[in-house]
């Protein structure tokens, strides 16, 4: 006698296996995004500015008296050359930079607080002059824009899932 599975229990498995897959995939976020900068990321000046300039895509806020937006900008030996004055106004953060004789990638680290109240960072280099001189750690890290270990995770409880339901399903026609 053999015994057909159920509807409800292939729909279970269907849903059991694919939860992942659904809950696994990237929302749609909308944070802040630097929009522009003077000096702007991957430029070279021949002179060194006196101030930065960030533009953001969306309002900026201060929260309480802690300072949540900050940038600091280091030379190509590794010392900060920003002064510790960022002025906020809207969706634009100016700071005032140091004097600076050193030639050399220069690089701009930012933290800043958008109007929905979620933090974000960032990083970009601009060139002082056309010097020898190197910054140790400055690199363009590119982050994966998909997540391998959520995929791989998925994909191993998928087909556990599924080696479960074929065992479950044997089991059940030998009886």
């Amino acid at each position: 006698m053999r015994v057909k599975p159920s509807k409800s229990i292939i729909t279970a498995a269907l849903v059991i296996g694919l939860f992942p897959v659904f809950t696994s995939m990237p929302a749609a976020v909308a944070h802040t995004k630097l929009l522009s900068a003077n000096p702007a990321a991957g430029s070279v000046v021949d002179v060194w500015p006196t101030q930065i300039t960030l533009e953001f895509d969306e309002e900026l806020q201060n929260i309480g008296s802690e300072k949540a937006n900050f940038v600091v900008v280091n030379n190509a030996v590794g010392d900060q050359v920003s002064e510790d004055d960022e002025k906020l106004s809207g969706s634009t953060v100016t700071l005032t930079l140091s004097p600076n004789t050193v030639k050399g990638p220069a690089l701009v680290f930012y933290h800043v607080v958008s109007a929905d109240g979620h933090a974000v960072e960032g990083e970009y280099k601009f060139t002082f002059g056309q010097g020898e001189v190197t910054a140790e750690g400055v690199t363009n890290t590119e982050k994966s824009t998909y997540p391998l270990g959520i995929y791989l995770a998925s994909a191993a409880f998928i087909t556990t899932g599924i080696f479960f339901a074929i065992y479950s399903y044997r089991r059940r026609n030998k009886q």
